[in-house]
């Protein structure tokens, strides 16, 4: 008896425009279960990171025999660290390319690319375009035609909608992995919030933004604060280890920013978030509030809850 995923996919051939690999006889599941390598692509915006690396996880451990290779920012290097061996990373500047370290010639031999994310965006068209695996799957809300395998999925939020593709592939989620920030970073982070000691003291990170929202509202802020965005944020031009390793030692986080947002939901920080158009990354059932009045009631609910 066949699997459900045999069922469903059988053997289809990739479709058109979509690279040199274009006209090769997909054979699925074999070709995602037993791949003969593994990309994946983390997106431009900082939030980015954090379903690619999950997803990393999951392929790593998966596919112990696979190489795997990751493109990302430049900015995001050294965050691929965080995984119990780190892949080949191979990164771009500004709008998402193929970078010229990795090797095209290999993406034609039964490679697998993944895309971890609900929805194709204007700047990574291009990148998908050139992509010549075979098989490029994405948890896509709307399908694409870059994509050629399109996973729907019922969950909006991440990682759960990686564990459900995963699920619906066959393939092992691992449920346990969270990011843990590096110990170069942790140290980094405590010699520049505490020069003197060394030894942080509690804190919430914010947004100058975000802060003055709550201070106008005479909302209660227990703690010293921390900004990590704005004008009078003295921390903002931050190496990217050293914020994620400040968010992550935070007690909350209070943004209107979706860089720290992200981050903040990943480390499982308690957070409230000011999204005013909608593009925050939602995870594990967190929604940031899309009105100023709705953001100081999550400050309020949070405190009240405690941490």
């Amino acid at each position: 008896m066949t699997d459900p995923l045999s069922r469903m996919f059988g053997r289809m051939r990739s479709k058109k425009g979509t690279g040199t690999g274009r006209d090769r006889m997909m054979h699925l599941p074999a070709d995602i279960r037993k791949p003969g390598g593994l990309v994946l692509f983390s997106g431009p915006m900082e939030s980015d990171v954090w379903p690619a690396l999950y997803m990393a996880n999951t392929l790593q451990k998966g596919f112990p025999d696979v190489e795997l290779d990751v493109i990302c920012p430049r900015r995001d290097n050294g965050l691929f660290s965080m995984l119990s061996w780190r892949p080949p990373v191979h990164c771009y500047s500004g709008k998402p390319a193929i970078p010229e370290t990795l090797d095209r010639d290999r993406l034609n031999q039964n490679t697998v690319f993944y895309y971890p994310y609900p929805k194709v965006i204007e700047s990574d068209r291009d990148l998908l375009a050139g992509i010549s695996c075979g098989v490029r799957i994405a948890p896509l809300d709307h399908p694409s035609p870059l994509v050629n395998l399109t996973v729907r999925t019922e969950s909006p939020y991440f990682p759960e909608k990686l564990e459900q593709m995963c699920r619906m592939l066959g393939l092992t989620y691992d449920k346990e992995w969270r990011p843990v920030v590096q110990t170069h970073a942790e140290r980094a982070a405590e010699q520049k919030m505490a020069p003197v000691t060394g030894r942080m003291l509690p804190y919430i990170v914010t947004t100058s933004s975000a802060l003055s929202i709550l201070e106008r509202s005479r909302a209660e802020i227990p703690l010293r604060t921390v900004s990590l965005a704005g004008k009078n944020s003295d921390l903002c031009d931050l190496d990217r280890e050293l914020k994620t390793a400040i968010v992550a030692g935070a007690s909350a986080v209070a943004t209107d920013n979706d860089d720290l947002w992200g981050d903040a939901c990943a480390f499982d920080v308690p957070v409230i978030g000011l999204d005013r158009l909608g593009d925050f990354i939602k995870w594990h059932g967190l929604e940031a509030s899309r009105q100023e009045s709705d953001f100081v009631e999550a400050w309020v609910a949070l405190l009240k809850r405690g941490w």
